[in-house]
């Protein structure tokens, strides 16, 4: 083990000469290049105390996606534009196999639309519940698990700012994309609709996960 904690003659840090304890930063500075005075004017600088720190945001994220629930039950309101704006625009922004962004979005509000579309599917009732539901439309060339991806893209951009959300799958694509006037060639099997959660809303049941033993296998199954 080296001084400097790592294993190895590959280490190529200098090390201090036996005996020889190295120099301590100036008090008020950081070591190495980070050789800036670090005083209380610049910690206490408004921009400084705003923003949250990397951990802070990672956590966010990793307890927003632990914590995502499908919500079928929403109040009677329309969604603003400009929330459904930060929703799409999100979408927008999904990754996709080789960037091909093969999907289009059908933003469908109106009433009597809604209920043509949950027609195509089994259990559709959040859409024609929720104020909008967004119909994604897999352009031709595209891929089945991009869906997925700008799925929970949606539902996890709704989530962040208070918009409850719920997946609901179009069994009857032919019948989707006939109500929704999709060209040739595309195809629309999956939906999510979106809306303020109702004062009480929750999922429809409260399930654990199974055991990560149960889930993750090394090498082979």
């Amino acid at each position: 083990m080296s001084p400097w904690g790592l294993a190895g003659s590959g280490d190529a840090r200098p090390r201090p000469s036996p005996g020889v304890v190295p120099r301590t930063p100036r008090a008020g500075t950081l070591p190495g290049r980070f050789r800036r005075p670090v005083t209380a004017d610049r910690c206490l600088q408004p921009s400084r105390l705003a923003r949250p720190s990397r951990y802070a945001r990672v956590m966010d994220t990793y307890e927003r996606i632990l914590k995502l629930r499908a919500i079928r039950d929403y109040e009677d309101r329309m969604l603003s534009d400009e929330d459904l704006n930060k929703i799409l625009e999100a979408a927008r922004w999904t990754g996709s196999s080789k960037n091909l962004q093969n999907w289009s979005f059908v933003v469908v509000s109106d009433p009597a639309q809604k209920n043509r579309l949950a027609a195509a599917g089994n259990f559709t009732v959040p859409i024609t519940n929720a104020p909008v539901a967004v119909a994604i439309v897999e352009e031709p060339g595209g891929y089945e698990f991009d869906s997925g991806r700008v799925a929970q893209n949606i539902m996890l951009a709704a989530d962040a700012i208070g918009v409850a959300s719920c997946p609901i799958t179009l069994h009857r694509g032919e019948l989707a994309g006939e109500v929704l006037g999709l060209p040739e060639g595309r195809r629309c099997r999956y939906a999510i609709s979106l809306g303020y959660p109702a004062p009480g809303a929750g999922p429809a049941r409260f399930g654990g996960r199974k055991p990560m033993g149960d889930l993750v296998h090394y090498d082979r199954y």
